[in-house]
């Protein structure tokens, strides 16, 4: 009986030994596992400022093509207003000799603008 208690003995050291390493491993894993969380929670915010700046850079980019897409339509509207009012002046210089009289009142019109 005295060798199984010493047996019993030297087996509930060998636990407690085993448990004390197995607790130190656990504890680093824990500390390392916690870092790891850390600088993915990190990693999780960068990559979501990136993914704003490139919606916003985005939105950006759409606005400033909405704004070239309006002034390219205008300086269109403005050609073929111009086109018109050249058209309109050659037709009133053609049925006119205006090379020793005066211009007709719609041709200064238009040369000034009113039309």
């Amino acid at each position: 009986m005295k060798y199984g208690l010493v047996g019993v003995l030297l087996v509930a050291i060998c636990l407690g030994g085993i448990n004390g390493v197995l607790t130190y491993r656990l504890d680093k894993a824990n500390k390392a596992n916690k870092t790891l969380s850390d600088a993915n929670t990190e990693l999780s915010k960068g990559i979501e400022s990136r993914d704003e700046t490139i919606t916003t850079l985005k939105e950006s980019i759409d606005a400033g093509r909405r704004a070239t897409e309006e002034q390219l339509r205008i300086e269109r509207q403005k050609r073929a207003k111009a086109d018109a009012e050249n058209r309109t002046l050659r037709k009133a210089l053609e049925s006119s000799d205006c090379s020793n009289q005066r211009l007709p009142d719609s041709a200064i019109d238009i040369l000034h603008g009113k039309a």
